[in-house]
């Protein structure tokens, strides 16, 4: 059976498909913009604007942030976390310093019910 997802597991799992694919059409234009000649930093931002691949990266922070906010509020609930709760509360204060401790969250919110 198939776990119903949050809100907040919906919308991180749809920002990050729509970015992979914007990224992935990104890398497309980007190389056969390559075929064509030189690639400066002007051809470089209409590549991003146009794809929209400047936004698809916000909406995917703002679902990150969304999502990592949400798991911090329902692990509290679970009995694992008062009897790791220093540790836990560690890993979330260095989530923006430690891109493999926000990776690892990340999953483990995703994992969530």
């Amino acid at each position: 059976m198939k776990k119903a997802l949050s809100q907040q597991q919906k919308e991180y799992k749809e920002a990050k498909e729509h970015f992979e694919q914007t990224n992935k059409d990104f890398e497309q234009k980007l190389a056969a913009t390559k075929l064509l000649g030189t690639v400066n930093q002007e051809t470089m931002e209409r590549l991003v604007e146009d794809t929209g691949l400047h936004t698809a990266l916000n909406r995917l922070g703002a679902a990150e942030s969304a999502l990592l906010k949400w798991s911090k509020e329902m692990i509290k609930k679970e009995k694992d976390y008062l009897q790791n709760k220093e540790a836990v509360d560690r890993m979330y204060a260095f989530i923006d310093k430690n891109p493999h401790i926000k990776a690892q969250l990340i999953q483990a919110a995703m994992n969530m019910n």
